[in-house]
C-alpha cells in the first residue's frame, strides 16, 4: 500500500501517518492484531485509531486492516511481475547508488512520452531527474544516472548518446524492445519487453512497447520503494 498517497489522499497529520506505516510494516500480524494492540504499540488510543478509519471514509478498524493486509506491495502472480523480478535486485542497486545523482531519461516520438511520465514520477519520489536532453550532463565528470527508452534499441541519436555514457563510464539503464541491440549492449541494465520485430514498422502492427514498458517501469520502482 502507498501510505504517502493515502496520506495525502485523506490529509492525514503525521501521528495518523505513523499508525498506518505501522500497520504497513507489519501487515503479516495485523489479522491477529486488535484495536487495543494496535494502539497501545503506536502509542495513541483506540479512539484515536477509530478516527482514522472515519477520516478514511471506512466503516471501522476490520475494515482498515483489511485495506491495508491484504494490499500487496508489489502485484504478484502475473507473468509481467515474474519477467520484472529478475531486474529488480540491479535495478535498486543503481538507484540507491545514485540517490543523489541527476537522473537524466532519453527518449525519441512516442518514448518522449514515457520519459516524461518517468521524471515526474522520480521527481515526486524525492529524486532530481530530467527529461530533456542536457547534453553536458554526458561529461565525464558529470556523476548521471542515465535512462534511456527505445523500442528497435538502435535509435541513431539515442544508440551514440548510450556509446558515449558507456566510454564515460556512466551507468546506463535501457528499457528497449530487443536485448541484442546496441542501446542494450552498451547499457549496464537492459530492461527488454521483447516486443521489437521488423514488422513493428507496420502501421496495424500493435506497439506493446510503450504499455509494457510503463508497466515494467511500476512494477520496478514499487519494488525499490516498497523496501
Amino acid at each position: 500500500m502507498d501510505i504517502e498517497t493515502i496520506s495525502e489522499k485523506y490529509q492525514l497529520n503525521s501521528e495518523e501517518y505513523k499508525v498506518l506505516e505501522y500497520m504497513d510494516e507489519h501487515r503479516l500480524e495485523l489479522k491477529d492484531m486488535g484495536i487495543r494492540d494496535l494502539a497501545k504499540a503506536t502509542f495513541v488510543s483506540p479512539s484515536f485509531i477509530v478516527k482514522i478509519c472515519k477520516k478514511m471514509k471506512l466503516s471501522g478498524y476490520s475494515e482498515l486492516v483489511f485495506l491495508i493486509a491484504d494490499s500487496p506491495r508489489v502485484p504478484t502472480n502475473s507473468e509481467n511481475d515474474l519477467k520484472v523480478r529478475s531486474y529488480a535486485k540491479q535495478f535498486s542497486q543503481l538507484l540507491n547508488k545514485h540517490r543523489d545523482s541527476m537522473i537524466m531519461i532519453l527518449g525519441s516520438g512516442y518514448s518522449q512520452n514515457l520519459a516524461n511520465y518517468m521524471s515526474e514520477y522520480f521527481n515526486v519520489h524525492g529524486f532530481r531527474c530530467t527529461a530533456n536532453s542536457h547534453l553536458q550532463m554526458l561529461r565525464r565528470d558529470k556523476d548521471a544516472l542515465i535512462i534511456i527508452i527505445s523500442n528497435s534499441g538502435e535509435t541513431k541519436r539515442l544508440a551514440e548518446l548510450c556509446i558515449q555514457g558507456e566510454e564515460n563510464q556512466q551507468d546506463i539503464i535501457a528499457f528497449v524492445g530487443d536485448p541484442n541491440s546496441t542501446i542494450a549492449k552498451h547499457s549496464a541494465l537492459a530492461i527488454s519487453s521483447d516486443t521489437f520485430k521488423p514488422t513493428s514498422f507496420n502501421s496495424y502492427y500493435p506497439q506493446l512497447f510503450f504499455g509494457l514498458t510503463l508497466v515494467y517501469f511500476e512494477l520496478l520502482m514499487s519494488n525499490f520503494l516498497s523496501k
